[in-house]
This record gives structure tokens, C-alpha cells and sequence, in this order.
């Protein structure tokens, strides 16, 4: 006949059975609840079972899916430095191969970009008029538009952009 245990039990598991029921290995089920330190509730037939409340938080704990949390990198300082090194010769690596430029090197590069930009843009009404013929009204028009666009660059460059193009330009 069938053993009757009080309804306490019914929520204390083997390894075996939380391994069936959870789709793991009892080998890493064990290892886990060893791990963390989950006590067994008693036994059952000479085998230690396990309360179910333990064994959740335990199988289940947020810090072994990924995340990070929980980890004390001082705990590593040799991976830690390992890391650093690894990123540091990355960075020149990518320095060597020019994937990576100096901050000054950009700065030169971007300033001469928007010196060109704003030269041409200052000699465009001039070589309208000249070359395309254009009336003085549409000269007008052109310098507003051209005002409008420098201001738009320096918006943009000092980070101050107000999100779009303003319709009196157009």
C-alpha cells in the first residue's frame, strides 16, 4: 500500500524529482543547491529531500542568468588586469590600423571640414550672380536660404539643435 505523508512534505523533493520537474541534469541541480547551501528539509527512503522554497532562489537566482549582479570583480584581480591589457592593446591596435584617430586629429579635420562648408557657402551668391545670371531678388533669396543653413550648422555644432529645418527657408 501507499505511504501517506503530511501535506508538508508533499513540497519536500528529492534531487531526482526537482531534476525531472525543472528539464536539468540532478548533477547540476545538486551542485547548485550545494553551492548556495541549501540544506535538506530530512529524508525520504535514506534520500535527503529538499524544501521547495529553498530550491527555487536556488536554481533560479537572477546572478547566474547573465546579468552580472553579484559578481565582486576584486575577487579576479588577474582576469581584471588581463582585461585592461586586452582592451588597451584593442585600442591600439585600432590606433595602429586607423580605426581609432586622436580626439585633436578629429577636431582638425572636422574644423577644416566646416571652414571649407562655410567658405563655399559664403561665395555661393557671388558665383550665382555671376555665372548663373541670377536676379538680384533670387540672390536675396539665396543668402537667406545660405543664412539659414550656416545657422543650422552652428546649432548643430555646439549641440543645440532645435530638430529639423526651419520653414522659412524653404
Amino acid at each position: 500500500m501507499g505511504e501517506v505523508i503530511n501535506s508538508q512534505d508533499a513540497y519536500n523533493w528529492s534531487i531526482s524529482r526537482i531534476a525531472d520537474a525543472f528539464g536539468k541534469d540532478r548533477r547540476t541541480v545538486g551542485k547548485r543547491l550545494q553551492e548556495v547551501g541549501v540544506k535538506p528539509a530530512g529524508k525520504r527512503r535514506g534520500s535527503p529531500v529538499y524544501a521547495l522554497s529553498d530550491v527555487g532562489p536556488a536554481l533560479f537566482n537572477e546572478a547566474r542568468r547573465g546579468t552580472g549582479e553579484g559578481i565582486n570583480f576584486d575577487d579576479f584581480p588577474d582576469a581584471r588586469k588581463a582585461w585592461y591589457q586586452s582592451e588597451n592593446e584593442r585600442l591600439k591596435f585600432e590606433e595602429r590600423t586607423r580605426q581609432l584617430i586622436p580626439e585633436d586629429e578629429f577636431a582638425r579635420e572636422l574644423s577644416f571640414l566646416a571652414k571649407t562648408m562655410a567658405a563655399g557657402l559664403d561665395s555661393l551668391p557671388d558665383m550665382l550672380e555671376r555665372d548663373a545670371g541670377l536676379s538680384p531678388e533670387a540672390i536675396e533669396r539665396a543668402q537667406v536660404v545660405i543664412d539659414g543653413l550656416r545657422e543650422q550648422m552652428y546649432q548643430a555644432a555646439i549641440g543645440d539643435s532645435g530638430g529639423g529645418v526651419d520653414d522659412t527657408y524653404r
